[in-house]
């Protein structure tokens, strides 16, 4: 279960990483261009691509996305193998996992675009669906 909270962790700095860009070095970007000649709009242009591209694409949507999907998988494999968690919600969360480290690849190939659609309706589904199993079984004793 470490190494599943190591994946989450890994998770959340790498999104709030890719957020950042935007009330930070994007914000600054923003205002320089309000006065920058057409000249410096170019610079500031392929700065704005490649943080753009690096921050958002690379770091918080990829990494993050691969993190979270590996914390998914580890916490179904978690759920399989207590005595009392459901087979379906393990099946459900290795699933939505999976589906998440095919998705993950949709910026670099389209081809993968119908099994990230489907993963954005499956994801806060199993969340939901996992955090309600987590509020039941801590209060019946069930998850020690």
């Amino acid at each position: 279960m470490r190494i599943g909270v190591s994946f989450a962790f890994m998770a959340a700095v790498s999104m709030v990483l890719g957020l950042m860009r935007w009330p930070s070095v994007h914000w600054e970007l923003a205002r320089t261009w309000a006065t920058a000649s057409e000249d410096n709009r170019l610079v500031l242009a392929a700065i704005f691509d490649g943080l753009n591209r690096y921050l958002g694409n690379f770091i918080g949507e990829f990494l993050g996305e691969f993190s979270f999907s590996m914390f998914f998988v580890l916490s179904g494999v978690g759920l399989w193998r207590h005595q009392r968690a459901p087979r379906w919600l393990s099946w459900w969360g290795i699933t939505t996992g999976v589906l998440g480290l095919i998705g993950m690849w949709r910026n670099v190939t389209p081809a993968v675009g119908a099994v990230a659609a489907a993963n954005n309706y499956l994801l806060p589904a199993w969340m939901i669906g996992f955090g309600v199993w987590l509020v039941i079984a801590s209060r019946s004793s069930e998850i020690a």
